[in-house]
This record gives structure tokens, sequence and C-alpha cells, in this order.
């Protein structure tokens, strides 16, 4: 290839033949996933971890997937060993029922201590709730947030926490530390939180989460950095309904509002600004509030910049009809009653983005409608995102309209890392690659 003896050889047409595209492609990845490789480093464990779930199971009201059963075996052998603390990512579609996994690894975790780390106080006292109510009574739980603690965490088996755990000088060792929606903390963060607990050359257990799919090409090749565990079914089927609009559908879009509604769901309506501007050709927050609070009861408006924003969703989860917001609510929280979602100037955001709003509907099984609003409805990116459900597609779709990123030092979002290979279809290569490595 280097060395041909003619051009005709190599090229066809003025481009590479397949053949040697292919082997291009596979040199790519073996070099990468070798430069990986050498950026893992291992510690031991402060302590091996075989505490039962069985009664936690048990008790559930309901039954684990066949996949939340097979991660929570790999977690068990994970946390058995104490010669090599676990580095796992768990990483599960948009209500496939990482929650239950979590409150699994702490059982494995006791008699020893475990902490969680959540992006949000809203979050973190979701998942507190979460806790109490299906971890055994006898497990003493706390809640750490900024100015507002629940529970002594220097006695507690299961400390969930934000940054604010980050400013404890007396949080007790714990031998799991875990972290959910791990993409919301800088690495730094990540490792302060680690490091507060390690002890003289141990490392505690170390679980990540994300509600962020990723293709399968590249959780082989992050695995390469720490094991990777992927979540891509959910409990119950979801039924949502996605589909462009314009302004020609909005006495439409109005009747079936209203009729959500009158059954007592919820309604989002999310907007790409807080206020007007004349770069965006879409009305803002706060220049469509006054339509909606004319029309309907109980309107709740919030937006990034808003500091009573997690009040204002607890409310609306209990008493609201329509929340107006920006994307502040595309992560976490749960809002079991929502069943409609309009997004307006849908083109404008990132698959990845919109999968993680859509997300926010059908939650409990409910039939549930997902419209993205825009001026121009003939837009194959939206056409293509309306035809699928999977979070795991979405990312390959995603990559192929907005290119991979960097894995290596997570540094850059997006701008394609690869000159030859193909991070949403070489699977199969990046697959070879990994066999060849592992042989060497």
């Amino acid at each position: 290839m280097h060395f041909p003896k003619s051009m005709e050889e190599v090229y066809k047409e003025g481009t590479l033949k397949a053949e040697y595209i292919q082997v291009l492609k596979f040199v790519e990845a073996y070099n990468h996933l070798k430069k990986l490789r050498g950026k893992r480093a291992d510690f031991p464990a402060l302590h091996a971890l075989h505490g039962s779930i069985k009664t936690f199971v048990k008790h559930l009201p309901f039954t684990l997937t066949k996949e939340q059963q097979e991660v929570i075996a790999q977690i068990q052998v994970d946390l058995s060993r104490d010669d090599k603390a676990a580095k796992r990512m768990v990483v599960g579609d948009v209500g496939s029922g990482k929650t239950m996994v979590i409150l699994a690894s702490v059982m494995m975790a006791l008699p020893h201590k475990s902490i969680l780390m959540a992006p949000t106080s809203l979050l973190g006292r979701q998942l507190y709730e979460e806790a109490c109510k299906h971890l055994p009574k006898s497990i003493k739980i706390a809640l750490v947030m900024q100015g507002n603690n629940e529970g002594d965490y220097t006695e507690a088996d299961f400390i969930i926490g934000t940054h604010a755990l980050l400013f404890k000088e007396d949080l007790p060792k714990a031998a799991l530390v875990m972290v959910d929606e791990q993409h919301r903390f800088g690495t730094k963060q990540r490792q302060v939180l680690e490091t507060l607990v390690s002890g003289e050359g141990k490392k505690p257990h170390f679980l990540q989460f994300s509600a962020t799919p990723i293709p399968r090409t590249q959780a082989m090749m992050q695995s390469e950095l720490l094991d990777v565990s992927l979540i891509t079914s959910t409990p119950f089927e979801r039924e949502v309904l996605t589909q462009t609009i314009g302004k020609q559908d909005f006495s439409d879009l109005l009747t079936h509002i209203k009729e959500e509604v009158s059954e007592e769901h919820q309604v989002l309506i999310i907007y790409p600004l807080v206020e007007e501007s004349s770069a965006v050709p879409y009305q803002s927050l706060e220049e469509s509030r006054g339509f909606w609070e004319k029309k309907f009861e109980d309107v709740y408006i919030t937006h990034g910049k808003d500091k009573k924003k997690e009040e204002v969703l607890m409310e609306f989860r209990e008493k609201g009809k329509i929340l107006l917001a920006t994307t502040v609510v595309e992560v976490g929280i749960s809002l079991p009653k929502l069943t409609l979602i309009v997004i307006v100037g849908a083109e404008r955001l990132g698959l990845a983005t919109l999968h993680q709003l859509r997300g926010r509907v059908g939650r409990n099984g409910l039939k549930s409608w997902c419209y993205l609003y825009s001026n121009s409805t003939d837009n194959f990116r939206l056409e293509q995102f309306s035809k699928t459900t999977n979070g795991f597609d979405i990312a390959k779709l995603d990559l192929k309209f907005r290119d991979s990123g960097d894995i290596l030092d997570g540094t850059i979002q997006s701008g394609q890392k690869f000159k030859w290979l193909d991070m949403g279809e070489d699977e199969e290569i990046v697959a070879r690659a990994k066999v060849r490595l592992n042989g060497a």
C-alpha cells in the first residue's frame, strides 16, 4: 500500500479502493485502542464487597428486566475483588431503570458505606425518595445538599448528595462511590470525590451512570479505559408518537393540549430562548407566557438562570398543568403525569438533546406525544429522529450528523477524531481490532 506498483493498484476513480480503506480503518482502530489501554490505571480496592441483594430484589413491586439483572451480575463480579477497584460506566437509555441498579449496588456494598453524587438537588432528592421507598428500612440513608441535609451523613450507610459532598471534610470513608449523570461533572470533580474517600494506595469501587446513550462502537472503544455496561431496553413499552409540526398545525395542537389537560395530564413546552432575540425566528419564553397564562390555569415557568427552578419543577410536578421552560428540564426529573411535549425550534437542537427531552414524557407507560415545532417542516434530520425511540440508534444518527468527538481526553465534544474510522458504522472493525489487541 505504501509502495504500490501503480496508482491503479490502490485507487479507483480518484479514491482509494474499498479493501484499502478497510485496512486503514483497522489500523486506526487498533492504534487508538492500544493508546487507550495504555492510559488505564488500576488500583487495589479498599474492600471486597459481598453484600446480598436477595431480600431487596424479592421485595421490589416489579421484576427487574433481563438487562438490569445482567448489569447487576457484572457489578457483583467487579465489587467482589479487592485486588482491583471497579471502574465501570453503566449507560442506560431514558427510563431504562438505572436507579434499581444503583440501589442493588448499595446492597452489595453493605456493611460498608456507599456514596452517590447527583448533578442537581432535584435529582438528588428524587434518588433519595426512591432509596427510602425501595431499600430495607434498616439501612440509614442521608441526603447532603447545599444548606439542606436530611439524616446524619456521618452515620449513614448510603449518602446521596450534590457537589456539596466535595466540601465535606468529615465525609466518611466509603467502599463504593457512584456518580449519576456523569457527563454533568468534570473529570476533576469526579476525582476529588474519589480521593476524599480513598485510603493509602487503595481506592473505592467506582461506578458511573449515564442516561446519554452512546453507539456500541464508542462503548467498545471506551471499555479500554473503564468497563462499560449498556442497558438498551426499558421496563415497560413506552408509546410516544413523534411528529414535526409548523404554524399551520397550531390550532390542532391547542386542541390536543386542552384534551390532555382535561384528563389531568401535564404538558411541557420547550422554548429556545428566555427573552426575544432577532437571531432566532421563534417566540421566546417571555414573549409567549402571556398567551398560555390567559388560556390555561396552573401554568409554571422556569429556565436555566432561574434560581428557584428546582422548587418550580417540584411544585409543577404536584399541581401544574402546563410548564414553559428552556432545555433546563433535559436531565433527570421524573414527571409521571407528563404526556405531551412541544419543542419549539427543534431543528436547532442536537438529536441527543431532543431524545433526552422526549424522555420526559410517557415515563409511566401513558400514551404520549412529542411535537417538534419547526418553521422548516421539510427536515431530513428531524424525520429520521421521529422514526425511532431507541436512544442507541439515535446516538448513531447523531454521530452521522454531528461527528464523534474525542474519547481520549473527553474535551472535544464534536468534530471527527478519526480520518478513516466511522464511529457510527464500523462496530465490526473495532471488534476485530480488539480481538487482535487481546491476542497480541
